[in-house]
């Protein structure tokens, strides 16, 4: 970012009724004048176009004869040129915002403030809140630093300090993460009691499943071993997932350990903890592509049945339509056979009183021969249908393995492709980290439990991952055991649903578990280690730009200065620390510029559209001559295009390329000096 122009029209002391335009150059430019002149004014100025009140007021910058008032800025931003507008208005005793305009591209469009500063903010590049009274943290620290703040930071208190850092860093994301992940846990933990509850009959019905139907017996036997199995494999499931847990907390405190050695050591402590992850992403996703080839093997290995699901199923309901049939003709027969024995037996009609013909006896035999036949057909097609059953079984079966066997095939070309992208990573990496490795061959001892640790995880991981399967395997078998079951009665049906949604709810509840699991066990310390770490990095950075920066504004090798790792200042003399209040006015002034500098330095560095432009306000106050001097070449240092100084020394002239020059007469700020084109006045 480079400012070219500001205007002002009734903003504070530029109050005559005109747009008044300055001009800014690339370059040092020195804008001067008395206390009170108006200097300051250009800055809030600007700020207040680029983001808005923010935590100024509007009575703070109109003037307080005039009802309305703006400011217009260009400024270039990535080789792109850009004009904000915003405009104040006074209704009654309050000031705010009126029209807000932004040119692009030679387009005027009108936005309104928040849309304004959300607009300025994306041209910048800058990573915090739109909100139209937040604060612009990076602005204040990566470009401008109002005087009365620029000690502020130096002498607040560590916490407030740390709290403004970490917001400038943008490193309190990583907070929020781990907070979120707290809220998520307890809600993943209402769902699992409430999904357990729900299941606690579970073994109640199973129970009376099996006492159901004779004709289920050989299932029934069978089901307690299933359910062995399951108990059995759900066991070793939870055994191994407790160890994995255990050796999670063994690395982090290992990880933390290795996070606290020398400077060189952080920096790639970042890098090697993308490694790790990515080689777990690897073996994970080479564990799926395993199951699923093993999925896919199954299929290849499984006969395939003569007959689909569909085409067994509408012979079994002919099966049972037949029978449903002859069951009637049975019984339709038996009460006119018994009818005819009742006759017989008393040898007169009960209506008409004339004895019973012989006749009568034969038919009797010939309902008797029929219903003989009728039940052995009955017995055969009985027989038939429950062959045409286990078919049905076998033929659902094999139409399931087929519809999981292509989902597989899909799932493990997808994996393939990203495992391959992760050791591309991983290759990468390893590649990038080979020469800081060499210098960290003394600390490598305090690595290697940390990597034999991985190691083991790895391979506890794929146990962990085949007990899983076993126990999956084992719940499957159960659930078919007992859908075949189901379908013998309707009864037996009602009961096996409710067995499926309470094993449904207890594989749901022990899912939630495996999730809290993660956020407590791996997650949270995560975040937490990345997030010391950055900071940490972050630290070692911002304590080279400040031990630079005050070197060249302090030459004296009996004083120096150095920031910890909650980036408090300490000043020594001598090699004994001294208070800031004990300290000069020049030496408390080279400690703030040294310290602002170094915040400034560090933040742009994490930006990935670093600003050209930096201005500071009064940065010398306090100093000497000689101090004073010295501030071309600390400038120079900084690498900007453009620095814009604002000062009553006049002694920083020869340090600027330009100087602007401002005077208040009779209470309106006038531009007398200015570099070449730098002021007209409309």
């Amino acid at each position: 970012m480079l400012v070219r122009d500001i205007a002002l029209r009734n903003i504070r002391s530029y109050n005559d009724g005109t747009d008044v335009v300055v001009r800014f150059p690339e370059g040092v430019v020195l804008v001067e004048g008395d206390i009170g002149s108006g200097k300051s004014t250009l800055l809030y100025a600007l700020e207040f176009a680029l983001f808005g009140f923010s935590d100024m007021k509007g009575g703070h910058l109109l003037s307080e004869t005039t009802d309305e008032g703006r400011v217009t800025v260009t400024f270039e931003s990535e080789g792109r040129e850009y004009v904000l507008e915003r405009r104040l208005k006074r209704r009654g005793d309050d000031v705010s915002h009126g029209e807000c305009y932004i040119e692009e591209d030679g387009r005027r469009a009108r936005l309104s403030p928040s849309d304004l500063k959300e607009r300025v903010i994306s041209i910048l590049g800058f990573n915090e809140p739109t909100h139209p009274r937040a604060e612009s943290l990076v602005y204040r620290y990566a470009v401008f630093t109002p005087q009365e703040q620029m000690r502020d930071i130096v002498t607040q208190r560590a916490d407030d300090r740390l709290h403004v850092v970490r917001r400038v860093l943008g490193v309190q994301g990583y907070q929020a993460a781990a907070e979120n992940s707290l809220i998520l846990e307890r809600r993943l933990d209402q769902m699992a009691h409430g999904l357990r509850k729900a299941s606690e009959e579970l073994e109640h019905r199973r129970e009376e499943l099996a006492g159901l139907s004779t004709e289920v017996a050989r299932l029934d036997s069978l089901i307690p071993s299933l359910e062995s199995d399951e108990k059995r494999t759900a066991a070793e499931v939870a055994r191994l997932q407790a160890e994995l847990q255990e050796m999670r907390q063994e690395r982090m405190e290992l990880g933390v350990a290795v996070g606290t050695v020398d400077t060189l050591r952080r920096q790639i402590g970042g890098e090697e903890d993308r490694i790790e992850e990515d080689q777990r992403f690897v073996t994970r996703v080479e564990s799926e592509i395993e199951e699923d080839e093993s999925l896919i093997e199954r299929l290849g290995t499984t006969s395939k049945p003569a007959e689909g699901s569909a085409a067994v199923e509408a012979r079994r309901e002919e099966h049972r339509d037949r029978l449903a049939y002859l069951r009637a003709q049975r019984k339709k027969l038996a009460e006119e056979a018994e009818t005819n024995r009742e006759l017989v037996s008393k040898g007169v009609c009960p209506v008409c009183r004339r004895p019973v013909p012989e006749s009568i006896s034969l038919q009797t035999g010939h309902l008797q021969e029929e219903i003989g036949r009728i039940d052995k057909e009955t017995q055969e097609v009985t027989l038939a249908a429950a062959l045409l059953q286990e078919q049905l079984s076998v033929s659902r079966g094999y139409e399931k393995l087929e519809a999981d066997s292509a989902t597989a095939s899909k799932r493990k070309s997808s994996n393939e492709l990203l495992a391959s992208s992760r050791r591309e990573a991983i290759f990468s990496s390893r590649v990038q980290l080979s020469d800081l490795r060499k210098q960290l061959a003394e600390a490598e001892s305090k690595e290697a439990p940390l990597k034999r640790l991985s190691a083991a995880m790895e391979t506890k991981e794929r146990e962990l991952d085949a007990a899983r399967r076993d126990n999956r395997e084992a719940s499957l078998g159960l659930e078919r055991a007992r859908t075949e079951r189901s379908d013998k009665q309707a009864e037996s049906e009602r009961v096996l649903k409710d067995v499926r949604r309470m094993e449904k709810d207890k594989e749901e509840a022990r899912r939630l578990a495996d999730y809290q699991d993660w956020l407590a066990g791996y997650f949270r310390p995560t975040v937490s280690l990345v997030e010391r770490q950055t900071m940490a990095h972050a630290a070692a950075r911002f304590n080279d730009h400040f031990q630079r920066f005050f070197s060249a504004l302090v030459e004296d090798p009996d004083m120096t200065v150095r920031v910890k790792e909650d980036f408090s200042p300490i000043f020594e003399r001598q090699g004994f620390e001294q208070e800031y209040g004990a300290l000069s006015g020049g030496e408390r002034t080279s400690m703030a510029l040294a310290y602002r500098l170094s915040l400034n330095c560090t933040v742009r560095e994490g930006m990935s559209s670093q600003p050209d432009l930096m201005i500071l306000d009064e940065p010398t106050d306090g100093f000497s001559r000689e101090e004073i001097q010295k501030m071309r070449g600390l400038l120079e240092t900084l690498g900007s295009r453009q620095v814009i100084l604002v000062s009553h020394e006049r002694e920083l002239e020869p340090v600027a390329d330009h100087v602007l020059r401002i005077e208040k007469t009779n209470g309106t700020s006038h531009v007398v000096g200015a570099p070449s084109g730098g002021l007209s006045k409309l």
